[in-house]
């Protein structure tokens, strides 16, 4: 009755990982059965080769809900317009493959039985560590692991879009800015929106050479909550459903970091950006420095406190985003 997993490449297990989140205390029966319906639930665990009472529910993500066991991860859509950000999911996995980077889940199997699902579901190994509690000290690490999948020869991702809250007037602006074809535009407006129309040959300048950049594999959605740690070592970066073939930039964007880190390295943040970009160019033999990427980024953030200031004790002022430029 049961057949093999269809195994679409991997490699041997990770050790366990720490990246679930609690659904509280309150659940009356077994996580899996959140996911799938009793009988469902017996054949996956003859299927996939698991004891289905020992899976841990994580219901966080956006497009798929996910099942870990110790040395496992089972993602499964939440619905049909979720099967499109899964499909990207998978096809990272395989391109990232190439790279023996470790710190990327394998993809392990994946099937399609709709006695189990009614959609496609995948198992990948499972990472150890936790959510950093100051992921900034990780910043180098993660600068030379993004060199690693930014040299791939960039796979074919269709359908590979932005996450849904990219879609605002100051991500637009961002966009343009990287693009050769209206990086000098995006510059002239940024400086007239801002009151600075001084300030526009010396951003044009360095937004033009931002866009000089070749587009490359990017992640597409890193902040701290895509990665994990074992104290000051990065062990993992998760979560690859935006992957998309983009401007590298945006796998330097800390404006989707928590919170946490602004309130404690706001002052910093010129720091931080140059420490993961050199560490990033380097690898890479790039002879850029972080000036445009700083440029672009709170350029983009001073734009977006036009519309909402925000809280000044996390966010800054425009004034203070202006002051380094």
């Amino acid at each position: 009755m049961d057949s093999p997993p269809a195994v679409c490449g991997g490699s041997a297990p990770a050790r366990v990982g720490g990246h679930t989140v609690g659904v509280g205390d309150d659940i009356v029966g077994r996580p899996v059965n959140a996911v799938l319906a009793p009988p469902q639930a017996e054949r996956f665990a003859a299927v996939a080769d698991v004891d289905p009472n020992r899976l841990v529910l994580n219901v966080t993500g956006w497009n798929k809900l996910v099942l870990l066991d110790f040395d496992r991860v089972f993602l499964f859509p939440r619905s049909a317009t979720g099967v499109e950000w899964f499909e990207r999911e998978l096809a990272a996995y395989r391109a990232l493959a190439t790279t023996q980077l470790g710190i990327v889940p394998r993809l392990l199997g994946c099937w399609e039985d709709p006695e189990i699902y009614p959609f496609p579901f995948a198992a990948v190994t499972r990472l150890r560590g936790k959510v950093p509690a100051e992921p900034e000290v990780l910043i180098e690490q993660l600068g030379r692991a993004i060199a690693c999948w930014h040299e791939l020869e960039p796979p074919a991702l269709a359908g590979a879009r932005p996450p849904r809250h990219h879609d605002t007037a100051h991500h637009r602006w961002l966009r343009r800015a990287l693009d050769p074809a209206t990086s000098v535009g995006a510059a002239a407006e940024a400086a007239d929106l801002l009151g600075r129309p001084g300030r526009a040959p010396v951003w044009a300048d360095l937004l033009a050479s931002a866009a000089q950049l070749p587009h490359v594999l990017v992640h597409g959605d890193i902040h701290d909550g895509q990665l994990l740690a074992d104290g000051d070592r990065l062990t993992g970066i998760i979560d690859w459903e935006t992957a998309r073939v983009d401007h590298p930039f945006w796998d330097f964007d800390l404006g989707q970091w928590v919170t946490g880190l602004w309130r404690r390295r706001r002052p910093g943040i010129s720091a931080l950006w140059a420490r993961g970009w050199h560490a990033y160019a380097q690898a890479r033999g790039l002879d850029v420095g972080s000036r445009p990427l700083e440029t672009a980024f709170r350029l983009r953030h001073a734009l977006r406190l036009l519309a909402d200031p925000g809280d000044p004790a996390v966010d800054g002022t425009i004034e203070e985003h202006l002051a380094h430029l």
